[in-house]
């Protein structure tokens, strides 16, 4: 009885020992995982006091930015050191009588940005909770107080993998309407979904995401869609194509030629051609960019520089620098 007793007892202890080092596995990987989170977490800390440094100033200055591609920068040099200032406009008014209050559109969550789609009458928000929401907004204009809530409450929420921090309409594709709409988010990913209201009642919102074609995989996208190597900063449409530009907190700014599918009707499948046509590599993050010349011209701001940066779709992406100094002259 006794030996018995003595194996059962080096049993419990072999299987203490070994639930023993697999916690401490567990712990070393949880630790590892701390300290990445604490790096990053850092890393934002010290992005948002650049933010709060930039609002102090009111303005940037500076120069600095390497790609590949041809540039061409004319800029008369000045004595004056006034010359590295931005010039600020603007006469500090501004509305405040909201025409519309959409109260908790994300619940507890904070809404993070917004868009109006072309035709005036969706409303897109990108929220904290990791959701994009589609509102019919002008709802909210109808008579009785409860209007405002019912809007909310009726809007279509698509799950998004990470906090939605950029969102944008599709404008049209050779004359015709493209219900598409894009969310930048922070885990560097960038949701397409279908904006049409005619799959209100058969489709899920989930099913709204569009996917890559079956092989459509590449650099810059995978099996659920475009992915960028950090969170998303602005996402922007062509406004004669579907041609999406995305540009990332790692100075990257991509552009893919979003394609039909089948979008609407019975026939819709979720999926769509998506083809990385020009990457755009800054040394520090792009904070606005649009398309300009009817979709021909992508014009960026990147942080820490006091010029704008013209990439000409037609001429092999030829970059052009245009000062933002004051008593500067530019050369096209």
């Amino acid at each position: 009885m006794d030996l018995l007793a003595d194996i059962g007892h080096a049993d419990q202890l072999t299987s203490a020992r070994e639930e023993n080092r697999v916690l401490q596995s567990k712990v070393k990987e949880l630790s590892v995982r701390v300290h990445e989170l604490l790096a990053e977490n850092q890393a934002l800390k010290a992005e948002v006091e650049i933010y709060r440094e930039e609002f102090k100033r009111g303005g940037l200055s500076g120069h600095g930015l390497a790609e590949d591609g041809k540039e061409e920068f004319v800029d008369v040099e000045k004595e004056d050191d006034d010359v590295e200032d931005f010039i600020t406009s603007g006469s500090g008014i501004y509305p405040c009588d909201p025409a519309v209050v959409l109260s908790h559109v994300h619940g507890a969550a904070n809404p993070l940005c917004c868009s109006i789609n072309p035709d005036d009458s969706l409303l897109a928000t990108g929220g904290a909770d990791s959701s994009l929401n589609l509102c019919r907004w002008g709802l909210a204009l109808a008579p009785g107080d409860e209007s405002s809530a019912k809007a909310v409450t009726d809007a279509i929420r698509i799950p998004c993998s990470g906090p939605v921090i950029c969102v944008s309409f599709a404008r049209v594709d050779n004359g015709r309407a493209f219900p598409v709409v894009a969310a930048g988010c922070m885990d560097g990913s960038v949701c397409l979904a279908y904006c049409g209201l005619d799959l209100d009642a058969a489709t899920e919102s989930k099913d709204r995401v569009l996917r890559p074609e079956v092989g459509n995989d590449c650099n810059g996208i995978n099996q659920h869609g475009i992915k960028h190597g950090r969170y998303v900063k602005t996402v922007c449409w062509s406004p004669s194509a579907p041609l999406l530009a995305s540009a990332s907190a790692d100075g990257t700014v991509q552009l893919t030629r979003v394609g039909d599918g089948a979008l609407s009707g019975e026939n819709f499948c979720g999926r769509v051609s998506m083809e990385i046509i020009q990457s755009i590599h800054f040394d520090s993050p792009v904070e606005a960019m649009c398309f300009l010349d009817n979709g021909d011209t992508l014009c960026c701001y990147v942080r820490g520089t006091s010029y704008l940066s013209y990439f000409n779709l037609k001429d092999g992406f030829k970059q052009t620098k245009y000062s933002l100094n004051g008593g500067c002259e530019f050369v096209f």
